[in-house]
């Protein structure tokens, strides 16, 4: 008889450490979908060997995985970012026995709904999902032919990509308060890719430490807000990186 869902749950809670596995092509946690439930489905392990074993298996199917490890005082944050990314259960890994929880069981997931709408922080689950399950397939280094379920998982992040509205980074005016000037990134190549996010989480990330100003806007917005240097916009350059140049964006635009 293997660990119930009670006792995982009363476990988690109690632990002072936990080890999340993570996807290495979106430095975001690896999600899966479970076959039976059709879960949004994270994956959690109580010691760091029986997650590289598990990663170990996982790379024979060409999944590039990496652990991190959460304390006891970033769990609030750990899940913030579970509900932000839409992950609805996770998988708990103990003693080489697995079991399922849905993850309002172990956090509720953050009400918003008191908040003024105009206050209210954008996030932007769907998004995350369709953005992450599509990068996770896309850059496993498979033949084309190998990889599962690609074409599907693009149209569903093309219709999400359509309905959203994004965060844009705006730098602090400089001496003309009329002239607005909008940071970059370059690739390998030397090109500049201009950030785009869809929720406050990742913007956050890319803005710790800097004093950036933000405005947010439609995806049918972009191509007016796009520097004329810019190669591309980059969709969470800190977290699933997903470039769209000016013809990609037109086309998604319909």
């Amino acid at each position: 008889m293997g660990i119930s869902v009670e006792e995982a749950v009363k476990e988690i809670r109690a632990r002072e450490d936990i080890y999340v596995l993570y996807s290495q092509v979106t430095r975001l946690p690896y999600v899966t979908c479970g076959a039976e439930t059709f879960n949004d489905q994270a994956w959690f392990f109580s010691d760091e060997e029986s997650l590289k074993e598990f990663g170990k298996k996982q790379l024979e199917e060409k999944i590039l995985l990496m652990g991190m490890k959460y304390e006891k005082k970033n769990f609030p944050r750990l899940y913030a970012l579970l509900y932000s990314i839409g992950v609805n259960s996770l998988i708990w890994n103990k003693d080489g026995e697995q079991v399922e929880v849905e993850l309002e069981k172990v956090a509720r997931e953050p009400d918003l709904s008191q908040m003024p709408p105009e206050k209210r922080p954008l996030l932007n689950p769907t998004l995350q999902l369709s953005g992450i399950y599509f990068m996770q397939e896309l850059r496993r280094p498979v033949e084309k032919e190998k990889r599962k379920d690609l074409r599907a998982q693009e149209e569903e992040l093309i219709a999400d990509l359509r309905k959203s509205d994004f965060l844009i980074a705006l730098n602090p005016p400089g001496e003309d308060p009329q002239k607005i000037s909008l940071p970059y990134l370059k690739d390998k190549n030397g090109k500049i890719l201009q950030p785009v996010f869809s929720d406050v989480m990742e913007f956050e990330k890319f803005g710790r430490g800097k004093k950036l100003r933000v405005a947010r806007l439609p995806f049918t917005k972009l191509p007016e807000i796009m520097m004329k240097q810019a190669e591309a916009v980059v969709v969470n350059p800190m977290g699933f990186n997903l470039p769209l140049n000016r013809e990609q964006i037109k086309r998604i635009i319909g």
